[in-house]
Order: structure tokens, then sequence, then C-alpha cells
């Protein structure tokens, strides 16, 4: 019996110091880890995340950029950090979903060395193709591709990127066949675009959208599964006889593994009330990015839909990266 109640009285004591732990944090500046460069659609989300947070809980809250290896390497380092809720991260699908699909000897498991916080927001792009194609629209792509099998070619950013895996969609949900030309980085693969050496590209739709006003470009849709409501008039590929297709990508907070819960849900709450500000709302109409709070589960939930929607198409393209 007197070990029951030892044990009972230390269980008490440490949950009585986790909730005071949980009603003093944070009490010291907050490192936020982005695992991309400046300037980045991840960095631009997270430093107006830090402000919101700050202004919230009383304390400056830092971001760090730790780019590289397909932001790899800034998860790692937060997977490693103290479980004190004292370094968290923005991380995304590519980091949280894809990349222990991808990568042979990736040094993290997201579902075992992270706690998710908060889902911040999903991204769509837009389907894009060079300004002389001999289509107008995402119909005229799947007529085109099925004349020509495997010959009209699609960039993206990287082997095994977001913008590689929409393209698999692309054939499967459109019954045609494209090759794949990956290039260093969005800038690169938009000059191809634009001067005629590839025939299509997944685009950030504020670029897509500035270029196609002066003709360096045609636009063919958007990768989400309903319209936009910044861009009404653009359709889906969906609608266009792209069965199904949605190729949105998304943003969420994650901090390590074992940060106390009582802490998680002070973040999560904060981060909640900060999408809902005006000046999130700035941020995520610039990016055409749709907020979505909600609870720690649903970030969860997010992660586990994503791995299995693009684990089908990481195995039937073969898809696998070397460290």
């Amino acid at each position: 019996m007197p070990s029951l109640l030892s044990r009972l009285a230390a269980s008490v004591a440490a949950l009585a110091a986790t909730s005071a732990i949980a009603a003093g944090y944070p009490d010291k500046p907050v490192r936020v880890i982005v695992p991309y460069v400046a300037g980045s659609p991840a960095d631009m989300v997270a430093r107006k995340l830090g402000e919101g947070l700050a202004q919230q809980l009383g304390q400056s809250f830092i971001v760090e950029n730790k780019a590289g290896a397909n932001g790899m390497i800034g998860s790692e380092f937060v997977a490693r950090a103290a479980p004190d809720g004292y370094t968290i991260m923005l991380g995304n699908m590519d980091t949280h979903a894809l990349n222990p699909l991808l990568y042979r000897h990736i040094r993290y498991e997201p579902a075992r060395d992270f706690a998710p916080v908060a889902q911040v927001g999903t991204l769509t792009a837009m389907l894009i193709a060079r300004p002389d194609a001999p289509f107008q629209d995402a119909r005229g792509l799947i007529q085109a591709a099925a004349r020509a099998p495997g010959k009209l070619t699609y960039g993206s950013w990287g082997l095994g990127s977001v913008a590689h895996l929409w393209g698999g969609l692309l054939e499967e949900s459109g019954r045609i066949q494209l090759m794949h030309v990956p290039y260093q980085g969005t800038p690169a693969a938009m000059n191809a675009l634009m001067g005629s050496q590839i025939d299509l590209l997944f685009g950030p739709p504020t670029l897509a959208l500035a270029n196609a006003k002066n003709g360096r470009l045609k636009i063919l849709g958007v990768t989400s599964a309903t319209r936009q409501p910044q861009y009404p008039d653009v359709p889906t590929l969906a609608e266009q006889g792209f069965a199904g297709y949605d190729g949105t990508t998304w943003f969420g907070v994650f901090a390590p593994a074992k940060v106390p819960g009582d802490v998680l849900e002070r973040l999560n709450q904060a981060i909640n009330r900060t999408l809902d500000s005006p000046a999130m709302a700035d941020t995520a109409a610039t990016l055409a990015m749709t907020v979505t709070p909600g609870d720690r589960r649903q970030l969860e939930r997010t992660m586990a839909a994503s791995r299995e929607k693009w684990g089908r198409i990481i195995a039937d393209k073969k898809i696998q990266l070397n460290d």
C-alpha cells in the first residue's frame, strides 16, 4: 500500500509540475526553425506566425533558417532538440510526410520524433503551359498527350519534390503519359517554361498570373479540388478531365516529441488565434493559402492522409532518392 501511495503521489506531483510549466510558458524566447531559405513561402508564414505568437504569449518567437536536403537538416535539428517547447518548427508535406517515403537513410521519423502542434494552412498551385503550347486548357492537354504519349514534358523544382508528385498524379488522373524534367529550383524551371524548353510546370498563382498577363505563359487550371476564392475564374484540373485531382500541399507547426501536452495545447490555441488575424489573412492571400485552424489531431490526420495518398504515386513511379 505505501508503494502505491508513493506512486500516486509522484504522479500527482508530476502533473502539477507539468501544469505549472504550461502556466508559465513561455518565460524566454522560443526558436522557430524553418527548414528552407529566407524569403521562401515557409519563411514568410513562419515570420508572420512568430509575430502573432509574440503578441499573444509575451515572448519573442525567433525564426531561424536551417535549409538543405529538402528540409531534412532543419527537421533533424528540431527532432533532436530538448522537449521543452522552446524549439519548434514550421514543417510541411515534404518534411513530415514525403521525405520518409523518398529517402533511404533519413535520420528522423515524423510520427516518432515529433509532436503535432497545429495545422497552419493548405496551399494550391497552378498548372501552366509554355506560351506557344498547342492547347489552351487542361482538356486540350489531355488530347495532345493522348496523341503523343510520353512526349510532352513537365518541369519541377527537383526530383522527388511535391511538383514531381503532382505530375505523377496528373498522369494517373488524366490517364496520360508525360516526361518529368527536374530543375534546381522554381526560377530555373520557370525560365525553361517561358523559353519553351518544357511544356508544363506547376507554379505559384501570383507568379503565374503576372506572367500570363503579358503572354509569357498560359494558365491551364488550379491544382486544388475546388476553385480558389482569390481566382474564381480559373477552373480546377478536376473539372477539366483530371478526375479527382487535388494537388495541394500544407504547412504545420511541430515540436519535438515528449513536449508536455499542456504546452502543446497552449501553442495550438495561440496559433489558431493568429491564423484568424487580419495580418495572417494578408500573408495567406499573397501565397494563395487557405488557413486551417484546428486541434492537434487535425495535423496528425493530415500527415497520415498525405503519406497514404502520395505513397501510392511514389511507389507507382518507383521514386527513390539517395541522401
